[in-house]
């Protein structure tokens, strides 16, 4: 077939990911298709869908960003410096304005990175016949988008969720990074793995990390763990729990997102049963 004439591929829903979209290009290449119809954006349905939009034609555009911005650290020199690639999200669209804000409310600068509010048009009133909810994220017209990100020459630049932030120590992980990490083992992929911070005994937080395993031999599973374990540990510098489960048991949202809090309660509520593993 012939992709030569695709001028815009809209990508959006969920966190853009600049190696899949390579993959894309690579993939269908040879079918004519060119990087530069990509246009990525971002959106919630209290916006009624778009907020930004990459203006058509600039394709995949990404920022490299080292871990302490990230995570709101101080460099450690000990360790090598990590970055993540942040996909462009695009300007805002017709009559919508953005800001980042501290948690306070307080509109933040350039390339800080912050709360994503937005306001215009349309941005719903308020959920319906729910008070509570809407003053929880809505002010002066103004809506608390629940997501991380910056601001830069006019472009926004998504980060993550604000409310799946895994904070260890005094330092903020993304579990998007957790996830990716542990996809790069032989036998897994997207949409296998869940990460989110859970409280020891002790009163401590610490990551948990839920893997679909499809392997039913116990000792690749004991493999798959340590190897997912150690893993994690490079990457974060974090000793986490790993859990490995059947496939087809993480929760995913009606559109077809990874629920991450959903699948955090049902694995504390032991809904979500892990194979037994020695330790």
């Amino acid at each position: 077939f012939d992709l030569s004439r695709w001028r815009v591929a809209g990508n959006g829903a969920d966190m853009i990911r600049p190696d899949v979209m390579q993959a894309f290009v690579d993939a269908f290449a040879d079918a004519g298709f060119q990087a530069s119809a990509f246009l990525p954006s971002y959106g919630l349905a209290e916006a009624t869908l778009a907020v930004t939009l990459m203006p058509p034609g600039e394709g995949i555009r990404v920022e490299l960003v080292e871990e302490t911005e990230l995570s709101g650290g101080t460099e450690d020199k000990d360790r090598p410096h990590r970055f993540r690639a942040i996909v462009n999200c695009g300007k805002p669209v017709r009559d919508m304005a953005v800001e980042i804000r501290e948690e306070d409310g307080t509109p933040l600068p350039e390339r800080a990175i912050g709360k994503v509010w937005c306001a215009g048009p349309s941005v719903m009133a308020g959920y319906f016949r729910d008070d509570a909810a809407t003053a929880a994220c809505m002010a002066d017209g103004w809506l608390d988008t629940g997501d991380m990100g910056y601001m830069s020459d006019g472009y926004l630049y998504i980060v993550g969720r604000a409310k799946d932030m895994i904070i260890v120590n005094g330092r903020n992980h993304w579990p998007q990074d957790i996830e990716w990490a542990v996809e790069q083992i032989p036998g897994f992929k997207a949409g296998d793995i869940a990460a989110f911070a859970i409280t020891t005994p002790g009163g401590e937080e610490t990551p948990a990390v839920l893997v679909q395993c499809r392997s039913s031999d116990e000792g690749e599973r004991t493999r798959l763990r340590d190897a997912i374990r150690e893993r994690v540990r490079s990457v974060t510098g974090m000793n986490c729990v790993v859990e490995l489960i059947p496939p087809r048991t993480l929760p995913r949202t009606s559109s077809g997102k990874l629920s991450r809090a959903k699948a955090r309660n049902l694995y504390l509520s032991g809904d979500i049963k892990p194979y037994d593993i020695a330790a």
